[in-house]
């Protein structure tokens, strides 16, 4: 684990790739009061002249900003390389959390926006990007705190905290990754627990599929394997193609009282 990037963990646990690069650390910003960096043309921007350490806020301490002021517009902007090995692979950019309006650019080019302070996105950028090639990449985030049309939780409409309102957080607050996927590989798995059956049923979504997509899962505890099943998609692509490759496993339930953890390893 590199210690001199800030969260250096993989930031999904459960859904964990060996193929993923932590683009925490240093950044540079922009603050935009007037609004007016799209018309400047700052989405092919090289670089700003403050810099950041992300994820932090740029309203916190341990970003080295520490800007508790209301920001309604910022720009941040970092240099990524795609390691040259991720050939042929699709290449997913991850935010674990941006507050709260953004739009991403890759050398200029806009690649996906997104609305929602709280929650995490992705972004394909296979065909905006070139294993081992340098790119420039830049976020436009907007921030309307007072406007009245976001929701606010917590966060002040003042100049600082009041009440059981406290500064607000803008831009970007959870960790940015990069992540190597394969072009048909596993989206999400939805696990159901079937207690009364004593079964766990594993419903997978695939980036992309077709006809001979596979579904391997192992269901292991205090290492030792408790099951193993696969299977095959015959199928056009599809939903319910994906939903056909349901698997099921036999595995102990113990009862609601008593809980029990089970490690489940998709491939």
């Amino acid at each position: 684990m590199n210690t001199s990037i800030p969260r250096p963990e993989h930031p999904r646990p459960q859904f964990f790739r060996k193929n993923w690069l932590n683009l925490n650390g240093t950044w540079t910003i922009r603050l935009d009061p007037g609004k007016s960096g799209l018309e400047q043309g700052w989405q092919n921007s090289r670089g700003f002249e403050t810099g950041i350490r992300v994820p932090f806020c740029p309203e916190s301490e341990l970003s080295g900003v520490h800007h508790t002021d209301f920001i309604e517009a910022i720009w941040y902007h970092r240099s990524i390389t795609v390691p040259a090995d991720w050939q042929d692979s699709r290449i997913l950019l991850h935010f674990g959390g941006v507050d709260y309006e953004c739009e991403i650019f890759i050398d200029g080019v806009s690649v996906g926006m997104h609305t929602g302070g709280t929650v995490s996105f992705t972004l394909d950028i296979t065909r905006f990007v070139q294993p081992g090639v340098p790119a420039e990449l830049v976020l436009h985030v907007t921030d309307d705190t007072r406007g009245g049309c976001q929701p606010l939780g917590k966060q002040s409409v003042r100049w600082k905290s009041a009440g059981c309102s406290y500064t607000r957080t803008t831009g970007i607050w959870q960790t940015v990754w990069l992540e190597k996927v394969s072009p048909q590989g596993l989206k999400k798995c939805r696990i159901i627990p079937d207690i009364d059956r004593g079964m766990l049923i594993f419903i997978p979504e695939f980036h992309s599929l077709q006809s001979g997509n596979a579904l391997y899962i192992q269901v292991s505890s205090h290492g030792e394997i408790c099951g193993v099943k696969s299977s095959v998609s015959s199928n056009r692509p599809s939903y319910s193609a994906s939903r056909s490759m349901a698997l099921m496993l036999s595995v102990s339930v113990t009862g609601l009282s008593v809980p029990f953890l089970y490690h489940a390893r998709p491939k």
